[in-house]
């Protein structure tokens, strides 16, 4: 299954004026001298093909073809400076559009019907400095009974979204297969790095989303009300918030995919949206349903208030 585009220019009174057809027939007036030759090998009556030059030409103000006289076929057309203009204008706008069409169509229909389904990387390659122990001691540290970062993979929904951990512990990943989950490694410290890892091992992706391994009470609920987020404006910038303050994670569309995988930070995609105020505007906020989904495990004592509100059944998810 595949979108498809037909790229018309209306006339005031919304009749069709140019469009697939008659660009088609310039450039064979062009290649052939001849708008009755031109016609003849697409098939097309004469009167037609000279209908449809005429329409066009009413409608833009200036000739496309004009006669030539002489040679073995005694004349024929040639095309008008403003026609060749014409034509490449509207072969650039049928371009454009059609790769906005694309785009919109591997958003919209993200993991539906055989499209392929929005990307996911899981941060998950930080030392955890503040939290003391090996480095990513954090993420496999036991949040009542489950790992953080298992819970933090619980919330991404499979059916949306292809998960990939990027991290560079042993621990982390021998996590990840026992959970059955794609794991790679990061080639340097910095979130930059992590981000172009996984965006490496995904490939091509209608958008993706950006999760810190250490948010462990974030829900699927919110999750999927971000991807429905993105699918209803392909074009958006989707963070989760509370009460109206952006935070983790950020679902990204295809578009700034490229710029993501360039950056050579240690602060991530904030530096996209620092620095580009069109970016800005593009941000759209999806409220979790509980502030408690925001928090993230730097310390020995984030982790301890966490596993309070777990166990008070505070937490917006429990895998248990």
């Amino acid at each position: 299954m595949r979108p498809d585009l037909r790229a018309y220019l209306l006339g005031d009174d919304g009749r069709r004026v140019f469009g697939p057809g008659p660009v088609d027939l310039l450039e064979r007036v062009g290649e052939l001298g001849s708008l009755r030759a031109a016609a003849i090998e697409m098939g097309m009556a004469y009167t037609k093909a000279t209908r449809l030059v005429h329409d066009a030409e009413r409608a833009f103000g200036f000739a496309l073809t004009e006669r030539t006289v002489g040679g073995s076929g005694g004349g024929g057309s040639q095309l008008t400076a403003e026609a060749r203009e014409l034509i490449g204008r509207y072969r650039a706008f049928e371009r454009t559009s059609r790769a906005a069409l694309s785009t919109a169509y591997e958003t919209c229909f993200s993991g539906f019907g055989g499209v392929a389904r929005l990307g996911c990387v899981v941060m998950a390659s930080g030392e955890g400095a503040r939290f003391g122990g090996a480095p990513g001691e954090k993420l496999v540290a036991p949040l009542a009974g489950v790992p953080v970062l298992e819970r933090t993979l619980a919330a991404l929904p499979t059916d949306l979204l292809d998960v990939v951990v990027v991290t560079r512990w042993d621990a982390v990943e021998a996590l990840c297969e026992r959970l059955g989950v794609h794991c790679v490694r990061a080639d340097g410290p910095l979130k930059s790095d992590t981000m172009r890892a996984g965006l490496e091992a995904l490939g091509h992706r209608a958008g993706c989303l950006f999760v810190t391994g250490d948010q462990p009470l974030l829900s699927e609920k919110s999750v999927r009300s971000m991807v429905a987020a993105l699918t209803h404006e392909p074009t958006a910038i989707v963070r989760l918030s509370w009460h109206g303050r952006p935070a983790n994670p950020v679902l990204w569309p295809n578009d700034t995919l490229g710029a993501l995988a360039r950056l050579d930070n240690d602060t991530g995609g904030r530096a996209l949206l620092a620095g580009h105020a069109e970016l800005a505007d593009r941000v759209r906020l999806v409220e979790a349903a509980d502030e408690r989904e925001l928090a993230d495990v730097d310390t020995r004592e984030d982790l301890a208030r966490l596993e309070e509100w777990v166990k008070r059944g505070q937490s917006p998810f429990d895998p248990s």
